[in-house]
């Protein structure tokens, strides 16, 4: 239940403050004086995104805060997860908005608006002119009967989408597997030649490097033969041998003083150290040879390589994989084929269980849908509108194809909604021949279903009472009286009979003071809310009899 609304520097409004009760409260006034601004701070307090445009010009920020009491076991939980204290079930949200930033806070906590979005949903259903339109376009009939059933719908809405992921996978590996299969018979023939050409090379890892060192060896044999010849002469003028006997001497030394230890063994490395590099600088400089037929072989495998390189475009190690790849496709043909087999039959199989999940959701929605329709068609007859009306499945046939493109994110249904307006001219789709009156009195209906199976305990409407008048906007304020009799309503109106009707009568009206214009909100007493239903009568000024049929109105609810 809402309890209290306030709202400042919100547009025209400077400061209010609305106290809510039970049963219907009605909001009156004329055109332009504030009523959509208070479902508009309501509407901010239920998720919807805010406009620091709405501030008050020349103010800062605009505020507004609401506070709800509920009875709601999965709210209770809700807010338990988020870690918002909910001492007696009462919960205060406070959305403060700025040009720079917009703070929404739930119990003093700050929240996400999809975290205000996800609590919202536990405290109220708010109807706006705008969801008329919605009445008009079948594209939104899915969402208008899930929401019906929507928790066990949902359930069943996971499960189906969670196999299409699936589907869509095992889809692609098959029709990638096809498209390798069939792009290898494509080029069967560039691939044979690519690899008669690989094989001929006799490719081997690191080859491209090693003939390179080689070629630059022999090209600059001269040099390293004479530098090499002179580190040899220079080893063997006895430096080692001259070593060694420093060594032997500092062993001796050692052997009456310990202190030269380190030394000896620093000697001792370094002894060995140069031993192997002379060993091994001998041994280069003895295999040393210059084959200049050598050195011509080894240049024209390297151009060879690299020609091979830029063609492909691939590096030597990249070539010889490439190669042992095309000896697996030329050679896995049938392999292949059986492959794709094993993989159109598991497609097959995950495409029938989506498809089976996908048929359980539609079947959740006919019955919800059977429901619908019976008690729709009861609603609609208290409204004045003696209709039938069907909710029309079409529901996408399996492709032998497999393909996944029948099934979409809400599932395989497709559905209208027909409406037969004058008996026997037959059914027919409603957004085609419904009229102004008839899409409120239906969008009623329907929300008065949807409040009854949802038990929403607080519904806002927006003058879903236009383009209604006479006898049937009787019917309609009586049904508006039923809502509210199980669940507390708050509504616009510009019909007298539903303001006489009401529970409490608030009456928006606006002034200009001082070049700024104020909204005044006022909730009315009885004699003050007769006055104001004989003024909707009216139209303009009031007569003594308009303000006797406006008491009998009010004390006459029947």
């Amino acid at each position: 239940m809402f309890t209290h609304l306030f709202v400042k520097n919100f547009a025209i409004i400077e400061d209010a403050e609305i106290s809510f009760r039970d049963g219907l409260t009605v909001l009156t006034g004329e055109t332009g004086a504030g009523k959509s601004l208070i479902i508009d701070s309501i509407d901010l307090l239920l998720g919807e995104r805010a406009n620091s445009e709405l501030v008050r010009n020349g103010e800062d920020k605009a505020t507004i805060i609401g506070t709800f009491k509920f009875n709601n076991k999965r709210l209770g939980a809700l807010l338990d997860k988020l870690e918002i204290e909910h001492v007696d079930n009462v919960l205060e949200i406070n959305r403060t908005i700025s040009t720079s930033k917009s703070v929404v806070k739930v119990n003093n906590k700050v929240v996400t608006l999809n975290e205000l979005k996800s609590i919202a949903k536990y405290l109220a259903d708010i109807h706006q002119q705008f969801d008329m339109i919605k009445l008009l376009n079948k594209d939104n009939y899915l969402d208008i009967v899930d929401g019906f059933r929507y928790e066990l719908i949902e359930e069943y809405k996971n499960k189906y989408l969670a196999s299409l992921n699936e589907l869509k996978e095992e889809e692609k590996k098959y029709h990638d597997l096809e498209n390798k299969i069939q792009e290898i018979k494509d080029k069967r023939d560039i691939y044979e030649y690519e690899l008669k050409e690989l094989k001929a090379l006799h490719l081997e890892e690191g080859e491209l490097e090693s003939i390179s060192q080689e070629i630059s060896l022999l090209k600059n044999y001269d040099k390293i033969y004479s530098l090499l010849a002179e580190c040899k002469e220079i080893i063997d003028r006895d430096s080692v041998n001259d070593i060694y006997e420093l060594k032997n001497n500092i062993e001796k030394v050692n052997e009456y003083q310990s202190d030269y230890q380190e030394i000896l063994e620093k000697l001792n490395d370094h002894y060995y150290e140069l031993s192997d590099i002379y060993e091994t600088i001998s041994k280069k400089f003895s295999h040393l040879d210059y084959d200049p037929r050598r050195l011509g072989e080894l240049e024209d495998r390297k151009q060879e390589l690299n020609i091979a390189t830029k063609k492909y475009h691939k590096t030597i190690e990249e070539l010889i994989e490439y190669q042992a790849n095309l000896e697996n496709l030329l050679k896995n043909d049938e392999d292949l084929d059986i492959s794709l087999k094993e993989e159109r039959e598991a497609l097959k199989t995950k495409y029938s269980e989506t498809y089976k999940l996908a048929s359980d959701l539609s079947t959740i929605r006919k019955e919800t849908a059977k429901n619908i329709e019976k008690e729709l068609m009861a609603n609609l007859n208290d409204l004045g509108l003696k209709n039938r009306f069907e909710i029309i499945f079409n529901v996408k046939e399996t492709s032998e194809d497999l393909s996944s493109s029948i099934f979409l994110e809400s599932g395989i249904d497709d559905i209208d909604f027909y409406i037969e307006t004058n008996v026997g001219e037959g059914l027919k789709p409603l957004a085609k021949i419904a009229s102004g009156g008839e899409i409120s009195r239906i969008m009623l209906a329907i929300k008065a279903l949807f409040i009854k199976s949802q038990k929403i305990s607080t519904v806002i409407f927006d003058e879903i009472d236009t383009g209604i008048s006479g006898e049937i906007a009787r019917k309609v304020a009586l049904k508006i009286r039923d809502i509210s009799l199980s669940s507390q309503v708050i509504i616009i109106t510009h019909l007298p009979q539903v303001a006489s009707l009401s529970n409490n009568h608030i009456k928006i009206s606006k002034e200009v003071k001082g070049g700024r214009t104020y909204t005044s909100i006022k909730e009315l007493n009885l004699e003050e809310k007769i006055y104001e239903i004989a003024l909707m009568i009216s139209g303009g000024k009031v007569t003594p009899s308009q303000l006797e049929y406006a008491k009998e109105m009010v004390i006459n609810k029947d």
